[in-house]
């Protein structure tokens, strides 16, 4: 494993996808449930605001990976 867990997520993601092309639809549900094992991992109090800013992130990541989005605030991503 490297220093960067997105790099080491997407190395993942992309060994299921190799040998018989993986559904793609399948793999999304597999990483969003490992998201929500995370989110619970936080203290009641604050899961709704990690919740709100995974989603938040998660539309932004997207915006910018087809290039129709830029963002205003620093992401937690490299």
């Amino acid at each position: 494993m490297s220093e960067c867990l997105h790099c080491d997520i997407n190395e993942l993601v992309d060994k299921r996808l190799e040998p018989d092309g993986a559904n793609l639809a399948e793999l999304a549900v597999l990483v969003a449930e490992s998201l929500a094992d995370l989110i619970v991992l936080a203290p009641p109090a604050e899961q709704s605001k990690l919740l709100a800013d995974v989603l938040a992130n998660l539309g932004q990541a997207y915006l910018e990976k087809i290039g129709a989005g830029e963002r205003d605030e620093p992401s937690l991503r490299h």
